[in-house]
């Protein structure tokens, strides 16, 4: 069951020292949300991992990218098989591994191989093979005789080329070392908030927010309705009627405590100027706003106010 999974991740990522939001209520395109110091994740949790929609993954690489998180999905099958605690899976490129295979990952046991149109396939460390069979004095055809391979094949490898995990054991069995890379899905890749691409921003709160000069990422499957960013990231939330506003503020509120990005609601004709902690902003107060400065200055001053 999808809510037992969900409730084994939460755990399995307090135990190792994260701060943890759920959004497993908001439709999101990601489920969970942790910080342990820079380690920000974004988790999508599936049962079955091919009900993962093509919209949803981009928006959770989407977030990934504007908050310097590593987005990850935890699932524990696919229609065809179960996943492998040791294997790390692909869907829409995205990173997906077992609860297993998540909790080897946050005790440093990576896992060695990427499963990949049914087959696991390694990566070697190519100058470390080519060295090792040179001090053993064989030659590439030694090396293919011994692992049933071809001479071509194994001047492939040396060169960098993918290999299967059975032949690259093997591989490590003939030459008496380590040779697979581990892969570590938690290090951090170059994000960069360009590779999103223009936004098509229909919400004309939005498109003033981008006229006062910030960049506005819109989302539509995530605990926010928008983020806007220039220097610093603040994420906005829309809503209408107390009730919607303030359920929308608690989650802008659990967003803020992974992501550290400034919560701000955008609504009509509401007197609240703040709920909680989260500054309330009129959509006709934008229009007399000419840049994003003044935007900014006036979340900062109602954050602040008493009551």
């Amino acid at each position: 069951m999808r809510e037992v999974l969900l409730l084994k991740t939460i755990a399995l990522l307090k135990e190792k020292g994260f701060t943890v939001e759920s959004f497993i209520h908001s439709n999101s395109c990601f489920d969970i949300a942790a910080k342990r110091g820079k380690l920000v994740l974004a988790i999508k949790v599936l049962n079955n991992i091919d009900s993962l929609r093509e919209e949803q993954c981009s928006e959770l690489k989407k977030v990934a990218v504007l908050f310097n998180a590593i987005a990850i999905i935890v699932g524990e099958k696919s229609k065809a098989f179960f996943l492998r605690d040791s294997a790390v899976y692909e869907r829409y490129s995205a990173n997906v591994v077992s609860f297993g295979g998540l909790a080897n990952l946050l005790e440093e046991n990576f896992p060695s191989s990427w499963y990949f149109k049914g087959k696991e396939i390694a990566e070697l460390d190519s100058e470390k093979m080519r060295e090792r069979r040179k001090e053993l004095g064989l030659t590439l055809e030694d090396i293919a005789n011994k692992i049933n391979s071809t001479t071509e094949s194994i001047y492939r490898y040396e060169k960098g080329a993918k290999i299967s995990l059975q032949k690259a054991e093997a591989l490590e069995d003939v030459l008496d070392a380590p040779l697979i890379k581990k892969i570590n899905i938690l290090e951090g890749q170059e994000k960069k908030q360009d590779k999103i691409g223009e936004e098509d921003i229909e919400d004309s709160a939005l498109e003033k927010i981008h006229d006062l000069g910030a960049n506005v990422f819109v989302f539509r499957h995530a605990p926010f309705k928008a983020s806007a960013v220039k220097k610093e990231s603040i994420i906005i939330g829309k809503g209408t009627g107390k009730q919607g506003i303030k359920k929308k503020a608690i989650e802008l509120v659990q967003a803020r405590h992974v992501f550290e990005a400034g919560p701000v609601i955008i609504a009509k004709d509401f007197r609240a100027k703040k709920i909680g902690s989260v500054p309330i902003i009129e959509e006709q107060e934008l229009n007399t706003m000419s840049r994003f400065n003044e935007l900014k200055e006036l979340i900062k001053e109602r954050a602040e106010e008493n009551g």
